[in-house]
Formats: structure tokens, sequence, C-alpha cells
């Protein structure tokens, strides 16, 4: 819309394409491509800057000594009668 500042999910789909390991430039060229949208890199650079602290909390908590975890495995056959 006119003198709208920012695409209303911006935040989460540059996280999203971040975790994927895209770079700055790829992330912008993303949206100016899918969404006909020009941000910059640097605009880019301040949304994921804004997590920084969350996710060096997140890879420095205490792990747990076990976790608990399930397989399950099967085998789906068809069978004819006769």
């Amino acid at each position: 819309r006119k003198r709208q500042r920012r695409l209303n999910g911006i935040d989460e789909v540059v996280l999203s394409l971040t975790a994927k390991g895209l770079t700055t430039g790829e992330v912008a060229a993303h949206f100016d491509e899918v969404y006909g949208a020009r941000v910059s890199k640097d605009t880019i650079s301040r949304i994921t800057d804004k997590v920084l602290g969350e996710m060096a909390e997140w890879c420095n908590r205490p792990l747990e000594g076990v976790y608990p975890v399930l397989f399950i495995d099967a085998i789906h056959g068809k069978i004819r009668d006769g």
C-alpha cells in the first residue's frame, strides 16, 4: 500500500530463508522476484540481528542427559485371497 513501510510477516519469511542458508542478497532477490517488493540487505540484516541473542541463548541451553526416542517400523502389503 501507499506509504507502507513493511510487508506483513516479513520478519518470519526473512528468518526462515536465512535459516535455510540464504544470504542477505539472495533473500532480497527472493522478495523482489516473489513479492515484487524491494527489501534492502541492511533491512534484512537488522531483522536477523534482532534474534541473535535468542539464538545464542538457545545454542547454549543445558541439554538433558537422556532423550526418549521411539522408532516405529511397519510393512504394508496387499494380499489377494484365492
